[in-house]
């Protein structure tokens, strides 16, 4: 599927999902609930579809500009885990937890802090080796 075509199939899903959810949720609320995870599992297999020519097509480009490829796949990642807080953040809302949707949302910043701890680490050697290996007294 072209991007053009992804995209129209995506919007007429999520259209179609919203207008039968108000039709079930003032009769039957759960199922009015499954049926927006079920639009949203039909969404993320069209756009992990997507994406898999974007990451090879990136992995490329990293090849061959010999740069370091382990903050590609931090990079990747966060940003699962950033798309997967927020469908879980989503849903939970939908479903009236807004308590809980904030525990996923503080869940998504510490995973995010986690992942992002190598990357500190290279900084901070990078650093040192520009300074020549000198820590710099305040």
């Amino acid at each position: 599927m072209t991007t053009g075509e992804v995209l129209i199939a995506v919007v007429g899903l999520l259209l179609c999902a919203a207008m039968l959810a108000v039709l079930l949720r003032a009769q039957r609320p759960e199922l009015a609930m499954g049926l927006g995870l079920a639009a949203a599992a039909v969404v993320a297999m069209l756009l992990v579809r997507q994406i898999a020519p974007l990451i090879s097509t990136m992995r490329r480009m990293l090849t061959l500009t010999s740069l370091p490829t382990e903050g590609f796949g931090v990079v990747l990642k966060a940003a699962g885990v950033c798309l997967l807080t927020q469908i879980t953040a989503d849903t939970c809302r939908d479903a009236g937890e807004t308590a809980l949707a904030a525990k996923a949302e503080l869940a998504g910043r510490v995973l995010m802090l986690v992942l992002a701890v190598p990357l500190f680490e290279e900084l901070l050697s990078l650093v040192t080796a520009l300074i020549g290996g000198q820590v710099m007294s305040g």
